[in-house]
């Protein structure tokens, strides 16, 4: 974890108000994300959480309120942007002729990580996926595809990770390992902003829970978070 001393504001949201044009979701809500921390976005389905990062990535208009990275408006397209933040959502998109092992290959060397070569292997060892190394996307399971789709999230450089249901279509052991992965790079200081449905993402590596759950949100710590979602 970083010193206060360290610490800077990658995210914030001021008087966020979520939704769509017939229909307000959530809010106002206020958020600030620094150095290390980790919050995770819980809620009952239909709360505005996947909403709430698409507005906060600027892919969804704000009803109202602003949304800064680094004290600047946010742009998903800006360079600093870019460089520094690492974004999964959904289930993403992947490009069917390339392979696994080639996706992971072309995100690293796109971020010039030193030793690409060994760190495409690390992260096929990781999420168990050397096997199919030279399947292409299309071959692959739904739970295989989400591996490749947090692979290639974490084999690049960020300072800031978001997430959308990582542990969707993971098994026990693998939620595991990447959860205490998590951990690792929060004290690292990289910061996590990430949607959970799992009690245990909440008390493995995240702090904070912001509750989705009536017309604004509830800061918990990640304890009474995960208390929460085992209702």
């Amino acid at each position: 974890m970083a010193t206060e001393s360290e610490t800077r504001t990658h995210l914030e949201a001021r008087g966020l108000v979520i939704g769509y044009p017939e229909r307000t979701i959530c809010g106002p809500l206020n958020l600030k994300i620094g150095t290390g921390d980790g919050l995770g976005i819980i809620g009952s389905n239909g709360s505005g959480k996947s909403t709430l990062l698409a507005t906060l990535l600027g892919r969804t208009p704000a009803q109202s309120g602003e949304t800064a990275f680094r004290g600047l408006p946010l742009d998903e397209d800006s360079l600093d942007f870019r460089r520094n933040v690492a974004v999964q959502v959904s289930d993403g998109a992947f490009f069917e002729e390339l392979s696994v092992a080639e996706h992971l290959e072309m995100v690293a060397r796109g971020h010039s990580v030193p030793g690409w070569e060994k760190k495409v292997q690390n992260e096929l060892e990781f999420f168990e996926l050397t096997t199919v190394a030279g399947h292409l996307p299309g071959d692959l399971s739904s739970g295989q595809r989400r591996k490749l789709l947090l692979a290639a999230t974490l084999i690049r450089p960020a300072e800031l990770l978001i997430l959308d249901e990582p542990e969707q279509r993971l098994d026990l052991r693998i939620r595991q390992q990447f959860y205490e992965r998590l951990a690792g790079l929060r004290r690292e200081a990289v910061s996590i902003l990430a949607v959970t449905h799992d009690p245990a993402m909440l008390r493995l590596c995240l702090d904070q829970a912001l509750l989705l759950d009536g017309d604004t949100g509830e800061y918990l710590e990640s304890e009474r978070g995960a208390q929460w979602l085992e209702r």
